[in-house]
């Protein structure tokens, strides 16, 4: 039996009237939750772009792989609205007007896949993707096919993303992606701000730099939620931000997550602009780390964990919209890359974990201690408030 390989980068049914947006949300915090449960460590993630690529499998499939994913994504049986409102969130949240925004979906399928050719139109003209037939039969050779192919249509794309010889093994079909978000603080720090600040594991001691800005932002305590918000606003727009969450002494990082499951990130916005229009914007102090994460995860458990599971069994995987040869989901791999600076944000996405990424350390880090100020933060845009990216802060490598 051909393996395929999808290499990509819960709600109850009472969730059914949400709207895309919403739905998309949801997800979002669901796998941030199962995907930081899973990690003994701090994680980055872009749940944007799982959602958008397995939504895009989602529709090719049938029986009970089609049951799960509609009751984990909260689908329609209309798969013609499912297209129709996936067009119009990607019009909404991919934009590159005042920043550099940028998602770029790639497609590549073994020359002896049999494969119906509506499928691979639909991935084509409804989901954004660029396909190519490649023979995975000689991998190395499709590894270095994918990656001209890639140049010629994305110069970007091919140089953050690099598939690998190891690809293309036991597998019929690849699905790569790269989303890059380049931004600059609305009110950016100042780097004569900047300073060494402490933090402390018992008797251990240490210091990181720490960024510091004083100004008029949105920002609101929430009793219930155990938590405050503040927003940090990105480029000239208003469309995008980075939502700081930081827990109140006592609660960590993953209660807090847990909690925000039961609520809306939107709800959350709109509590802040509706404090900002009736008190005023208030001068907040923030302080930041800078921050340098290169996250990599296999996200197989926790989307198991959240329902989807027939896609990874090949006695179970139903994608008979899209193929008449039996496929099925090896791995879902991502890695992300965060660098946060006075000046702004980069963060970058790509599937499978590439290594074109630069490493963070040349060392690896003897433990992870406890920071004193921890904090989960999303990259979001604004309208939708849907999560490109997001991430927690809660312990420091000590090498």
């Amino acid at each position: 039996m051909r393996v395929i390989i999808f290499l990509i980068f819960f709600i109850s049914a009472s969730f059914g009237d949400l709207d895309f947006n919403s739905k998309t949300r949801n997800f979002s915090v669901e796998l941030f939750y199962h995907t930081l449960q899973g990690s003994d460590r701090d994680v980055a993630i872009s749940p944007y772009t799982v959602w958008s690529l397995l939504i895009s499998l989602a529709y090719e499939t049938t029986g009970r792989t089609w049951e799960q994913f509609s009751k984990v994504f909260l689908l329609t049986e209309d798969r013609s609205k499912i297209v129709e409102e996936f067009r119009k969130q990607r019009t909404s949240v991919v934009v590159n007007r005042a920043m550099n925004v940028s998602l770029t979906n790639f497609l590549f399928y073994d020359e002896q896949l049999n494969v119906h050719s509506d499928g691979i139109r639909r991935l084509e003209n409804d989901f954004n993707f660029i396909a190519t037939r490649l023979n995975f039969e000689a991998p190395q050779r499709a590894a270095d096919s994918a990656f001209e192919f890639m140049r010629s249509h994305h110069e970007v794309a091919s140089n953050i993303l690099r598939l690998k010889e190891e690809d293309f093994l036991n597998a019929t079909m690849v699905m790569s992606n790269c989303l890059s978000f380049i931004a600059a603080w609305s009110k950016p720090f100042n780097v004569s701000n900047s300073s060494r600040d402490y933090y402390r594991d018992g008797n251990a001691r240490g210091s990181e730099m720490m960024m510091y800005v004083k100004a008029q932002l949105q920002f609101w305590k929430s009793e219930s939620l155990h938590a405050s918000f503040t927003q940090l606003p990105l480029g000239d727009d208003g469309r995008y931000c980075m939502l700081l969450v930081r827990p109140d002494s006592g609660h960590d990082v993953g209660r807090v997550l847990e909690r925000l499951r039961e609520v809306s990130l939107l709800d959350i916005l709109n509590k802040m602009q509706e404090v900002a229009v009736s008190l005023g914007l208030g001068e907040v102090e923030v302080k930041l780390p800078r921050l340098a994460i290169n996250s990599r995860l296999i996200l197989n458990t926790p989307l198991s964990n959240m329902g989807l599971s027939d896609v990874f069994d090949q006695n179970f995987a139903d994608f008979n919209n899209f193929a008449e040869d039996k496929i099925y989901v090896g791995d879902i791999a991502q890695t992300v890359s965060v660098y946060i600076r006075e000046y702004g944000t980069i963060v970058s996405t790509t599937t499978p974990a590439s290594p074109a990424f630069i490493p963070l350390e040349g060392r690896t880090p003897i433990k992870q201690v406890p920071v004193r100020e921890p904090f989960i933060f999303f990259i979001m845009e604004k309208s939708t408030a849907t999560v490109l990216f997001g991430g927690s802060y809660s312990k420091i490598n000590v090498y």
